[in-house]
């Protein structure tokens, strides 16, 4: 079984990437790129271009697995193949995005709609032979409103030798919200003809060992949200320690540099960081155990770049790790 980084659109670009792997690359085995979009004259967006260029993902060991966005036969195909003809081996097609621009164009979790489609979508794109020279796996939900939505849509899937069937155990209107349906996962694991991979809500250890433990021999463990908020989580998942306030500060401060590699503005820099912020902010307490929130929202409402900056160097300065006896390393 393999622990991988799920793509976080917006958020995983390779910037970051590069900088979570330098720090934190420990315990996980793949990034996934955030989508790259196809269109069906056949390219992909100019600016999601950069996720797959050699020189952006150089950082030794980094292993990456290109995610596409594309709901149509041909565009699938000649996705496949351009991104195998530039040395990836194994591509990850999106069936999962909830997001209601992505969905109404039938994308992402709005393929889920119509079995049917999916089964001729799929049919074309196992004849073509490039799905005998790479890993073809897809990244899903379980419908759209009902969860027994996949009840129908599993059996589809069960027709193709898909690589893995990436599963995120909610459906399209929780989006992030809710608990997964574990009871339907279940079947899904139970029912599956191909290799089964888990997504949604691993925040601590304690949340893979129960996955893990209840589905032994799953072929993936896909974490996002959860290694965002906790970068070091997965290095914390193989028996690694908890991370640091300088490694905290080590990587925000490096990420901050590497951002500026794909975006010049600062303003737009602050912006990426203060979501970064958002999801980070909850692994620190004040030096006396206080809550931080007082602290990491004068970051996130930060007018300016010397707002901004005065705001975190304050949390380095009040702050700890929580759980770390207000030690700094």
């Amino acid at each position: 079984m393999r622990n991988t980084f799920a793509p976080m659109e917006g958020i995983t670009i390779y910037c970051y990437r590069n900088t979570h792997h330098k720090y934190f690359g420990e315990g996980l085995d793949y990034y996934y790129t955030p989508f790259l979009s196809v269109y069906k004259h056949h390219s992909i967006k100019k600016r999601d271009m950069r996720e797959i260029l050699p020189e952006n993902n150089a950082d030794n060991g980094l292993r990456i697995i290109p995610q596409i966005m594309a709901n149509d036969s041909d565009e699938i195909i000649w996705a496949l193949n351009y991104l195998h003809e530039r040395g990836y081996d194994e591509i990850n097609l999106n069936m999962g995005c909830p997001v209601g621009t992505v969905v109404s164009k039938n994308k992402g979790s709005g393929m889920l709609s119509d079995p049917d489609r999916l089964y001729e979508i799929f049919s074309r794109v196992f004849e073509d032979k490039i799905t005998n020279e790479i890993k073809f796996t897809a990244k899903t939900r379980l419908g759209l409103t009902d969860p027994h939505e996949f009840e129908n849509i599993l059996p589809v899937l069960n027709k193709f030798p898909f690589a893995a069937v990436i599963i995120h155990p909610r459906v399209r209107t929780q989006m992030y919200k809710g608990t997964p349906d574990m009871e339907m996962f279940k079947w899904a694991y139970d029912n599956s003809t191909n290799p089964v991979g888990y997504n949604g809500n691993i925040f601590v250890p304690q949340d893979y060992d129960n996955i893990i433990n209840n589905y032994p021999d799953l072929y993936e463990i896909m974490m996002g949200r959860g290694l965002v908020a906790n970068p070091a989580l997965a290095r914390e998942i193989i028996g690694g320690k908890e991370m640091s306030l300088d490694e905290l500060k080590g990587f925000m401060t490096d990420l901050e540099k590497n951002f500026k590699i794909e975006i010049p503005a600062d303003e737009s820099i602050m912006h990426k960081m203060k979501e970064i912020w958002f999801y980070v902010g909850n692994l620190l307490v004040t030096k006396d155990g206080a809550e931080s929130e007082p602290l990491i929202h004068k970051i996130r409402t930060a007018k300016n770049i010397a707002e901004y900056r005065n705001a975190v160097r304050n949390v380095y300065r009040e702050c700890a790790m929580k759980g770390h006896d207000n030690k700094t390393s």
